[in-house]
């Protein structure tokens, strides 16, 4: 009789022990395949990321070339030309162009195809711009540290600064010589001040808001960013704009 028992309670756990061991067995089988699918599917996305990033690529290559070519058409136009007037227009008009370029030619060589390094884009940016000007006692500082920012937002500021500089080159400073000073800084998350600096001789904002087209544009630039601008005599003129900005623009 104990033997029967014996012999049950034997047979029960073998069977138990069996099941555990089947379904351990499963287990690790289907954990296997299912991490293979998850390799390949991961593969897959991996492979349709690093095309899409390739394409993204040669778009922004394409759209800079293409915005290098305007540029060039604009400069050879405006070879046809002697009066100072339409000169003036086009060599602007060029340099907006270049600024565009600029961002799709660093989103191309960057890691990074939707974020632009600020600095490193507004470094450059003013560099270019200064390097075509007659004024070669202009001293341009950037104080700008960690700030990426989407394309179109990146794209707007360029445009703006572009206009400033332009402005401050032509109209701000005596004898070709003084400062610039540009900032953004990061107020809390997502929330940007951008700010500029001249050390010139100002300008009367009364006058300036009726009269001056580079006001205007700077004015319409900042509407497409929805950012709060405001416009001072400091010691020479200051441009403050206030904006916030998501990591998708």
């Amino acid at each position: 009789m104990i033997d029967d028992k014996l012999l049950k309670g034997v047979t029960y756990a073998i069977v138990f022990l069996s099941v555990v061991i089947i379904s351990i067995i499963v287990f690790i089988i289907k954990s296997r395949i299912d991490r293979k699918k998850i390799q390949k599917q991961k593969k897959k996305t991996e492979d349709n990321l690093s095309k899409k990033t390739v394409l993204l690529k040669e778009v922004h290559h394409r759209v800079k070339n293409n915005l290098q070519l305007v540029s060039g058409l604009i400069y050879l136009q405006s070879n046809k030309y002697k009066t100072p007037e339409i000169i003036d227009v086009l060599n602007d008009l060029q340099k907006h162009i270049n600024s565009i370029a600029l961002v799709h030619e660093m989103l191309y060589n960057e890691k990074t195809l939707s974020l632009v390094d600020m600095k490193k884009y507004l470094t450059e940016l003013g560099g270019n711009i200064l390097n075509l000007s007659e004024s070669k006692k202009v001293n341009l500082n950037i104080d700008i540290n960690d700030i990426y920012l989407p394309e179109n937002y990146a794209t707007t500021l360029g445009l703006i600064f572009n206009e400033l500089i332009t402005n401050s080159l032509k109209y701000a400073f005596e004898d070709n010589k003084g400062s610039i000073l540009v900032s953004i800084e990061e107020i809390n998350e997502l929330s940007y001040k951008f700010e500029y600096k001249d050390d010139g001789i100002g300008m009367d904002l009364k006058e300036g808001k009726k009269k001056t087209l580079g006001l205007k544009l700077i004015r319409m630039f900042s509407e497409e960013i929805d950012a709060d601008l405001k416009v001072k005599n400091e010691n020479g003129l200051v441009y403050e704009l206030n904006f916030q900005s998501d990591k998708n623009g």
